[in-house]
């Protein structure tokens, strides 16, 4: 893998590696982007996946290469969200909006990185009104700026060889690029990008290509329009702030009830909450009547900011007046021929966009017609091909990979035939039965009890999830079961429920795809994974159906060409969970009977690593008492 990263730097083209667990693919692009002697863009998933590579992996390349005289700058590099804004926090202070321990933390801290403030929960509304962002950043006109946490990262951004960042900003960037305002971009100028977990790059770009309208946004808006501007009066004698306020209110409970989702019990100020209805599509023959009335108002109340914050002097108003507008644009704006427009009710907080159904087309324009050298890396990028063969053709179509594009599949060394089995019972019903629920949670029971715990239960919504914890919560009750604690997602921030999990041994977490995926758990404590379904992408989803209405009518099958690729890559990224090193061990159960009887079934699960095939539970207990003593009496 690092020969073929070094020959496509040096020969300025795109390469495609899939490299299964335990390869050590983050060494094979690191050693080879540093020797490459170009400045190098490293774009990771998640700020987790960052912060390893950053400050783990890269001290280890860096030891080693010294020892040849090698030597080399890094920088991280987090989406502005992540840093403190200083005049925000000003503002804020003025206000008597701040909290002693975050007003204590801004006097100490040296990044500005709120990763440092372990105590303040990922969703505190405190945070949000003192963070930097791309719409509050006002640049070299800030009092600030020279002081700035930003700055300084960009700065430091600037003289690395090396800058690790994020697919969100590394697409926020793109867009900036391609919009070319201003020239502005939020990364400095490289010579390649190397993605790792390069299977996420489509919805991330979908989502920065597109445009959103929220009742945080316009939160923030007011809430700094009342900072950085005296009240001024409107006709009513009314603040105008007051008034966009009152209009999104207004408007984002008349968007939540005309489709038919619970209103929003608080849309301004934001508040934490968890439940809510799932995306769906807006037509445009629904903006009429008392929804159109709210819109028309709350446009009013928004240009209502834009005009006083314009008639006023300084940076700051001149900020308001931009994101007004922006603002603007987005809740008026038409959904283009190949975009859809779609809202989502998430706890107190409704959130409209409008998000392209295709992103190759841009991608090969803004990614690959601009760099030369673009390495996309991830444990799952193949799909099932041809007569079971892997293939690469699935991302590279999604993504607008060049044709001449080189690829390499590198399998894992991890021996997946002796220590690891894929359980798939025939005598479970299937779940479009009704049965299928109950008979679901009464397997995994039965599948924990086997291995004693250390079981990740991991569903495909949010339903489902809440459904087989109730069952398993009961069931455990029932057989008066002595494994560990049973920990369910939500009841408490993913980093503690991952801490306990891990300390525990024998817990069992009932989670939904959050865990499927970029959740790390090495060793005896996680034995046990078990999938409920298929994850098959939500047909009801206005993006999924969208992509499958363009594939349609292109005359193809959508469920072969897009469904069951996906639904491959989802369930590799599932089964990827269990064995995280050489010394791991245990057993993958998929408790949906559509992978044995389906047609498509086999190429899903031909599509996984290699491991022992079992149908029944007696075959489960059999392979669990014969490796789990095997492993015990070869133990060091």
């Amino acid at each position: 893998m690092a020969e073929a990263v070094e020959a496509a730097l040096h020969e300025e083209r795109a390469l495609l590696v899939e490299a299964g667990t335990g390869t050590g693919k983050t060494l094979a692009y690191l050693v080879p982007a540093i020797l490459s002697g170009k400045k190098v863009v490293i774009s990771t998933a998640t700020r987790a996946l960052q912060e390893q590579i950053y400050f783990k992996d890269l001290p280890i390349v860096a030891e080693v290469l010294g020892a040849y005289g090698v030597k080399f700058r890094a920088a991280l590099m987090k989406g502005l969200s992540n840093y403190l804004c200083r005049r925000r926090l000003h503002e804020a202070l003025l206000a008597g909006d701040v909290s002693f321990r975050l007003k204590q933390w801004s006097e100490e801290t040296e990044s500005g990185d709120r990763s440092e403030l372990a105590d303040l929960a990922e969703d505190d509304p405190s945070w949000s009104a003192v963070m930097s962002g791309t719409d509050t950043r006002i640049g070299v006109e800030c009092n600030h700026y020279e002081e700035c946490f930003v700055t300084r990262m960009k700065k430091d951004a600037e003289r690395a060889d090396i800058v690790v960042v994020n697919h969100h900003l590394f697409c926020a960037d793109l867009v900036l690029r391609r919009n070319q305002r201003e020239r502005a971009s939020a990364i400095p100028a490289y010579d390649a990008v190397i993605f790792d977990e390069a299977h996420q790059l489509e919805d991330v770009a979908t989502t920065f290509f597109g445009s959103t309208l929220s009742t945080a946004r316009i939160d923030s808006l007011a809430r700094d329009a009342r900072r950085a501007m005296p009240p001024a009066q409107s006709l009513l004698s009314q603040p105008i702030t007051d008034q966009l306020s009152e209009a999104a209110r207004g408007f984002f409970w008349e968007l939540a009830r005309s489709l038919r989702d619970e209103p929003p019990q608080s849309v301004i100020p934001s508040s934490r909450g968890t439940s809510g209805g799932g995306r769906r599509a807006i037509a445009e023959h629904e903006w009429a009547g008392d929804l159109l009335g709210a819109r028309n108002k709350l446009e009013s109340a928004i240009a209502a900011i834009a005009h006083d914050a314009r008639t006023r002097a300084g940076p700051a108003a001149e900020q308001i007046a931009r994101r007004a507008f922006e603002l603007g644009e987005v809740l008026v704006g038409k959904a283009a021929r190949h975009e859809i427009a779609w809202v989502e009710h998430r706890g107190h907080n409704v959130i409209m966009g409008r998000s392209p159904v295709f992103i190759g087309d841009v991608m090969a324009e803004s990614l690959f017609g601009r760099v030369r050298s673009v390495v996309a890396t991830s444990a799952t990028l193949t799909t099932p091909g041809e007569e079971g063969a892997r293939s690469f053709d699935f991302l590279k179509e999604r993504l607008g990979v060049p044709h001449d594009a080189r690829s390499l599949a590198v399998a894992s060394p991890f021996d997946f035939e002796g220590r690891a089995a894929m359980y798939v019972p025939r005598d479970v019903p299937d779940p479009t039965d009704a049965r299928f629920e109950e008979a679901a949670a009464a397997r995994a029971v039965d599948l924990i009890e086997i291995t004693g715990g250390g079981a990740f239960v991991l569903c495909t919504s949010v339903r489902s999830m809440r459904s087989m914890y109730s069952r398993i919560s009961r069931a455990r009750a029932d057989r008066n079961a002595n494994w560990g604690p049973l920990l369910v997602q939500g009841e408490k921030p993913k980093s503690l429920l991952l801490s306990q999990f891990r300390a525990a041994e024998h817990a069992v977490l009932v989670a939904t795809m959050s865990f499927w995926e970029g959740v790390d758990v090495p060793g005896h404590a996680l034995r046990l994974v078990v999938l409920d379904k298929i994850p098959f992408a939500v047909p009801s989803d206005p993006i999924v159906a969208a992509r499958c209405e363009l594939i349609e009518r292109q005359g193809l099958n959508a469920f072969y060409k897009y469904s069951v690729p996906t639904a491959a890559i989802s369930l590799k990224q599932g089964f990827g969970r269990l064995l995280r090193n050489e010394t791991d061990y245990g057993l993958v159960a998929l408790l949906d009977r559509r992978a044995l009887t389906k047609p498509y079934g086999r190429a899903l699960l031909q599509s996984l690593p290699p491991a022992r095939q079992l149908r029944t539970l007696d075959e489960a207990r059999k392979f669990w008492m014969h490796i789990d003593h095997d492993v015990i009496a070869n133990a060091p």
